[in-house]
This record gives C-alpha cells, sequence and structure tokens, in this order.
C-alpha cells in the first residue's frame, strides 16, 4: 500500500521494535511515534478510518510540514486534528511546539486511537495533547465538539464518496466563527475539487497547488520515482475560512 515512500521531509530512525524517533525538515523537534506495520484484510481497508493504520501516507507528511512551517497559524489556538490516523503526525509536532493553546487529536478508528494515547505518553508537551475517537457520521460525537476549535488540520480525507459530506459538517460544526481549517489531500480523480466546491456554501474556500518552494523541490525529484503518481500522491492545500458572525 505505501510503495511511494514521500518526499523526504520527514525522517524517522528506528530506535527499537515499531518505535520510531521522528524529524521534520524545517524544525528542530522531535517525537516518538509507534508504527504498528500488520496485515490488513481487504474487508478491514473498506472505510476511510482503516486507511490511516498502514503507514504515514504523503498528506500527513506535508501536513505536518506546512504546519510547522506556518507556526504563526496556530499560536493560542485550540487545534482539532480530523482523520489523523495511527500517528496524528502534525497533531502531535504541534503539541510538542507549545505553540497551540491545547491539541485535540482524533480518528474514527478505536485501535488507531489506542495507539496514538500510547504515542502521546512517550511524548510530554508544553501545549496538552488529548487524543479521542471521533467518527464523522456519529451526530452525539460531532456535537461534543461543536464550536470548540480555531483551527482544524486534516490530511487525505476527502476521497471517500460516503464520507465527503460528513467531513464538511464535521468541519462547520467543530469550527468556532471565524475560524480555520487546513486541508491538504492529493486530487485524486478531481475529489479534491469536488470537495472544495462543497465547502464553497459554508467557507471561504482557497485552493493552491504550489504553497512551498522546498515542498515543489522535493516533489520535482519524486517525478523520477516509478511509484510515484502525482494525481494519487502530491497533495494540494485548501484554506477554509469560516464567517466570523460578529463581523457580518
Amino acid at each position: 500500500m505505501c510503495k511511494f515512500r514521500g518526499f523526504g521531509l520527514i525522517c524517522m530512525t528506528s530506535i527499537k521494535e515499531n518505535w520510531y524517533a521522528v524529524t521534520c525538515l524545517n524544525s528542530s523537534l522531535q517525537i516518538y511515534t509507534r508504527l504498528i506495520r500488520r496485515g490488513f484484510s481487504p474487508s478491514q481497508l473498506m472505510g476511510f478510518n482503516n486507511t490511516g493504520n498502514i503507514c504515514i501516507w504523503p498528506s500527513e507528511e506535508l501536513l505536518t510540514y506546512y504546519c510547522l512551517g506556518n507556526l504563526h497559524l496556530f499560536k493560542g489556538k485550540s487545534v482539532l486534528e480530523l482523520g489523523g490516523g495511527m500517528t496524528c503526525l502534525a497533531g502531535m509536532f504541534l503539541g510538542m511546539s507549545g505553540i497551540p493553546s491545547h491539541v485535540l487529536v482524533t480518528d474514527g478508528n478505536k485501535a488507531c486511537i489506542e495507539n496514538v494515547q500510547v504515542i502521546l505518553k512517550e511524548n510530554p508537551s508544553p501545549s496538552p495533547v488529548q487524543a479521542g475517537v471521533l467518527r464523522w457520521e456519529c451526530g452525539a460525537e460531532v456535537k461534543a465538539q461543536e464550536g470548540k476549535f480555531d483551527v482544524v488540520i486534516c490530511g487525505d480525507c476527502v476521497f471517500f464518496d460516503d464520507s465527503r459530506d460528513n467531513l464538511l459538517r464535521t468541519l462547520v460544526s467543530v469550527l468556532r466563527p471565524g475560524g480555520m481549517g487546513l486541508v491538504v489531500a492529493p486530487a485524486r480523480r478531481d475529489t479534491f475539487k469536488l470537495f472544495a466546491h462543497l465547502c464553497e456554501a459554508y467557507f471561504k474556500v482557497t485552493t493552491y497547488e504550489s504553497y512551498d518552494e522546498v515542498v515543489a523541490k522535493c516533489v520535482e525529484k519524486c517525478t523520477s520515482d516509478s511509484n510515484y503518481n502525482r494525481n494519487l500522491h502530491y497533495p494540494l492545500l485548501m484554506v477554509l475560512h469560516k464567517p466570523d458572525v460578529k463581523s457580518s
């Protein structure tokens, strides 16, 4: 599933079985993460909440890099990561930066969040970080987080047709007025464009194909990799701004 090994923006050094020290090209921070490489049946892979259990995907790599390169966006802010997979790497690094007021990292898969909770114990961070299950289709779980977050980050979560509407409803619900969403995802047969179009009814939407010179150079090097497919692997950036009702 993970034949393309990424853009070289993060470095993972094995320190013991299943555990890695992780650094990012644009930061001096380091976290420890546990990546359990186990087999999955085809039925287990059906559904958005299992894909993050396989590896660190290119979108997660890019999301982590982008967040660390734009820490000013998170200063004193409450941050939610949606669909963070088994490592919730971007949210973990934000917590370690000490910049946000607090961070909640989530995924729809219980086993995934159990792994993240183990990871949290190995990474005491300046900003409080919590992990929890958040299923976008579960109204009660979404309602419990309604209006609590200034910034929501999300990597590669827009490609399944049956979860796209639920993701949008979750973003609308959990973001405070004036809040911001950062979504990175590959084009994937125009699924990125489709989600951006859906968001236009609720947010001011801005999309970027080029957003960082270092990323552009790393991507250029990947064109010689036979496993690299720009449509499947290169994450585009979507910035969502929720209207501030007080100023409208």
